[in-house]
């Protein structure tokens, strides 16, 4: 009886220990795609590999260590579709293909001679195989699985190397004369990080210019800190924000005030890199007579969907270390749906870091349409849009997301926007003939895909965008879009999936998955430029504000976290949703002025941190620039820049005559029209134009790389 009993018992245990062996496998298959932390996966493969007594299961550990190297190295490596896919595309077919495989070869073993002669000579060569010589096979393809997926997944660099390289100085866009306000300065290290172990010492002042006649203003009126000496840690970290310690850990806040009007740059003098740094402009004026500018950030993402970071690490590097004035957190509505209580937290999260005058936060989701487009939506009051939101799944057209935009406005009483981005890559390309202009007010022409004003071939498209549809494509682009006759604003946005919104650091390089704050999604890979921003102009800091001012278009963007000052007027008229100067006459002179004052800081580049670019001891900023001013679509102007702070005036006396898109740049289908090859909405090409109205916006290249869009602006004869 003791017997039977011991031997059901080891029975028992022997199931159990075989079960657990099984479900350890089923969750590192289920590790592949899950970006840094495929480690797991691949640790368990090789653990099986070297370890197991089963030849079957010694098998199966090095299919699914080698495919999670493969579908790494893939992901990382590959181009021309998202890094998601091509993990998926590489890895699991082979996982999955060889399992399914052996596991038919087993079948096949027992019922065939040929397999089971096959199978029996591969056995007898083996065992022929010297044991050190076996081992140290198994420790070569163990070593060379490991080294394909370290290659790609790790990075010392960004994993120690936390040096100070320059210093960013922030300051508020507007302030009126005698008013403190904060200077931030910030140490960063290669990779566009707060440097933990910065201790220089910084001094300041000031650089002023009259913002009429642009002369410098010799001896401004401003109470500026005193010199100062930072504290940092012994050691680097890749999250110095997190460091709650007492120190700065390469950050510091300031106080200062100005009292002469004018635009003015702090400039901070640091005793490491033996640089000048410059602060972005701030215009001070009287109280009386001040317009208020505020940045922000309206699209990111958070671990939520397919970003990284929970919703309060990201609402607390908006507002504390990228500055920002406003954020929206906008994580995938199609995501969010599986996540328990993710909305509750989206809408908790956003809630609780509204401070009425100081940061604002916006309630928001991204709908996505894979036919029709991308739409970020975000909403005036305390309430997030919940059911339904899902595009896959209850709203799985542009005209129902517009009925369920329509539903929750009148239900709550809140505001809604919504603006499309990426608008001409391949896998999302905008359909504008689907545009509802009650929501649909402005588009992002800027973010971490690359800019959206033109296609990606087109040749005045000069930072390029990811994702091109094979061939060249018309009625994708946001000019395209104006041509129509669609009346859009042009805003800003980072799109951050890497826990960072205000100032990515991917570009930098800093993308790997043991880059906090972590994730499981692969989508930092494919964001080589640096998120951009939109400014606004509003009366104040509040949901109300904020929020009017995005609705009515009183905005213009940049296409990185610099933050420059830029105002496009034609005689009188300025930048905002169909602002239109009305003309007496088709010929009336138009004065289009442009006034910039440009930001000093480092751009970053394509794949280019802006540390990457600054020379110790020698580093100085660039002020050449380009305000080029477009046309009904075409280049009107072209006007160098050469000082800090500018104005251009360009008159234009020819007839007005509006834009066509017209029939020529239209696709054929069974006798039917449509804007172009992808999209699935037949259009008449005699309505898509600007009803006899001009438009302008201009465009600011500098020479450092830094872009800002601002218009358009219609003009239209009586």
């Amino acid at each position: 009886m003791r017997a039977t009993n011991a031997a059901g018992m080891s029975s028992r245990l022997l199931q159990t220990l075989r079960l657990a062996r099984f479900l350890v496998f089923c969750a590192g298959t289920a590790s592949v795609v899950w970006f840094f932390f495929s480690f797991v996966g691949l640790a368990i493969g090789l653990l099986y590999f070297l370890l197991m007594r089963d030849r079957a299961w010694r098998r199966n550990g090095l299919v699914l260590a080698f495919s999670i190297g493969l579908s790494t190295l893939v992901a990382h490596l590959g181009a021309g579709l998202s890094p998601l896919f091509l993990a998926m595309a590489s890895g699991i077919p082979v996982l999955g293909g060889s399992l399914v495989s052996f596991m038919v070869w087993d079948g096949l073993r027992g019922r065939s001679k040929l397999p089971a002669l096959v199978s029996a000579r591969l056995t007898a060569w083996a065992r022929r195989v010297p044991r050190r010589a076996a081992l140290l096979l198994s420790l070569v393809s163990a070593a060379s699985i490991t080294g394909m997926w370290s290659y790609v997944s790790v990075d010392l660099r960004v994993m120690f190397d936390n040096a100070p390289r320059m210093l960013w100085v922030h300051v508020q866009s507007t302030a009126a004369t005698g008013e403190a306000f904060t200077v931030t300065v910030q140490a960063w290290d290669p990779f566009e990080r707060l440097s933990a172990v910065y201790t220089g010492t910084v001094s300041f002042d000031v650089e002023s210019y009259d913002e009429t006649t642009l002369a410098p203003i010799t001896s401004p009126a401003a109470t500026l800190p005193g010199t100062y000496t930072f504290t940092g840690q012994p050691f680097g970290s890749d999250a110095a924000q997190t460091i709650d310690d007492g120190k700065d850990n390469g950050m510091h806040t300031f106080t200062a005030s100005i009292d002469t009007p004018g635009i003015h740059y702090i400039k901070v003098h640091d005793s490491t890199t033996s640089n000048v740094y410059w602060s972005n402009p701030i215009r001070v004026a009287s109280g009386a007579g001040l317009e208020r500018l505020f940045w922000g950030d309206p699209h990111t993402h958070s671990a939520l969907s397919d970003g990284s970071g929970t919703a309060d690490e990201v609402f607390s590097y908006a507002r504390r270390v990228a500055c920002l004035d406003f954020h929206a957190l906008t994580d995938h509505s199609e995501l969010l749906a599986f996540v328990p209580f993710g909305l509750d937290t989206v809408e908790r999260a956003a809630n609780s870091w509204y401070e009425p005058g100081s940061f604002v936060t916006f309630q928001g989701i991204e709908w996505t349409c894979v036919e029709e487009g991308h739409q970020t939506l975000i909403f005036s009051g305390d309430k997030i849009l919940r059911m339904p939101i899902s595009s896959y799944f209850d709203v799985k057209t542009t005209g129902e997301l517009w009925r369920v935009l329509d539903t929750f406005t009148s239900d709550t009483g809140h505001g809604a926007i919504a603006f499309p981005h990426h608008t001409t890559k391949k896998a999302y390309m905008q359909d504008w003939t689907y545009t509802n202009p009650k929501y649909v007010r402005m588009a992002e022409v800027s973010s971490t895909h690359g800019d959206f004003l033109f296609e990606q071939r087109d040749p005045r498209n000069y930072r390029g965008a990811q994702d091109p549809p094979a061939a060249y494509q018309n009625g994708s682009s946001i000019m395209d879009a104006l041509e129509m006759g669609f009346r859009l604003t042009l805003n800003a946005a980072s799109d951050s999936h890497d826990g960072h919104p205000g100032h990515t650091i991917a570009h930098a390089g800093a993308y790997h998955g043991h880059q906090r704050p972590y994730t499981t999604w692969l989508t930092r890979l494919d964001k080589p430029y640096c998120g951009s921003l939109t400014c606004v102009r509003a009366s104040g800091l509040t949901r109300p504000d904020i929020f009017d001012g995005l609705y009515q278009g009183r905005v213009f963007a940049s296409s990185d976290f610099g933050r420059p000052i830029v105002d496009l007027s034609i005689n009188g008229t300025r930048v905002g949703y169909n602002a239109t100067m009305v003309a007496a006459a088709a010929t009336v002179i138009r004065n289009i002025t442009v006034f910039v004052a440009q930001d000093g800081a480092p751009a970053p580049g394509y794949k280019t941190s802006a540390a990457s670019l600054v020379d110790a001891g020698s580093w100085q900023p660039g002020w050449g620039a380009t305000v080029e001013i477009f046309k009904n679509g075409l280049l009107f102007q072209s006007i160098p820049v050469t000082s800090p702070v500018g104005r251009v005036e360009v008159l234009d006396s020819a007839p007005i005559t509006g834009a066509d898109y017209g029939s020529a740049k239209c696709t054929s289908r069974d006798g039917q029209h449509f804007i172009n090859d992808f999209s699935n909405n037949p259009v008449d090409p005699s309505t898509l134009n600007t009803a006899g109205a001009d438009f302008y916006l201009v465009r600011i290249v500098s020479t450092s790389g830094r872009m800002a869009w601002a218009g358009p602006i219609w003009v239209a004869a009586v």
